[in-house]
Order: structure tokens, then C-alpha cells, then sequence
């Protein structure tokens, strides 16, 4: 049994020995790799500096939409108008803003009699 067991790790150390000659062949990156690694790296700190002036724009553009929601709310105030919170607002009484109307036929000219 201890000569089995003695051959299964001679074995083992002997499979270790052939798997760490072969590790330097696998950790050596292909040039290739390393480019398109690089080349992607780039890419998403481009995308990242991207988002985040996204963000500080839609900030900067949410402020500005607030400050142009209370200038026309001092403005409809002043006109004595009660200003919409939604564009989609139906009025009190649930009615739509009636459609408007199409403009009327001009009326057509009166034949004369023939003579």
C-alpha cells in the first residue's frame, strides 16, 4: 500500500514538473493580445470619461428645466393663468381642448341668367 501510494505522488510530482515547464509558454502573451488588451482598455476609459460628461450634462440640463419651469410659472402667474404640471393635463372638468374646427367652404358665385 505506502509502495502504491509512493508511486501515485512520484506520478503526481513528476505531471507538477511538465505543467510548470509549460506555464512560462502559457503566461508569455501573444503581441496580438496585448494590443487588442490595450486597444479595449483605451475604449473604456474613453467610454467612462463619455459617461460621466453625459451625467454632468443631464445634471446641468435638469437644473436649467427647473429654472425655466419657475420663470413660466412667475410668468402664467402675473397673466392670472394656473399652469399645467403636464402638458398631457386634462382640464377640471375631464374635457380634451375641443379639436379645432376646419374653415368653411368660401361660398360659390352666383350664375347669372343668360339673356
Amino acid at each position: 500500500m505506502a509502495a502504491e501510494a509512493r508511486e501515485r505522488v512520484t506520478k503526481w510530482i513528476e505531471d507538477t514538473r511538465q505543467l510548470f515547464a509549460l506555464l512560462p509558454e502559457l503566461l508569455a502573451s501573444d503581441p496580438q493580445v496585448n494590443e487588442r488588451i490595450s486597444a479595449a482598455q483605451k475604449e473604456v476609459e474613453k467610454l467612462k470619461k463619455e459617461v460621466e460628461d453625459l451625467r454632468k450634462e443631464n445634471h446641468h440640463l435638469r437644473l436649467e428645466k427647473d429654472d425655466i419651469a419657475q420663470a413660466m410659472g412667475q410668468v402664467a402667474a402675473k397673466l392670472g393663468i394656473a399652469p399645467r404640471k403636464s402638458p398631457f393635463e386634462r382640464t377640471p372638468g375631464g374635457d380634451a381642448p375641443a379639436p379645432a374646427k376646419p374653415a368653411a367652404e368660401p361660398p360659390k358665385p352666383a350664375e347669372h341668367p343668360k339673356t
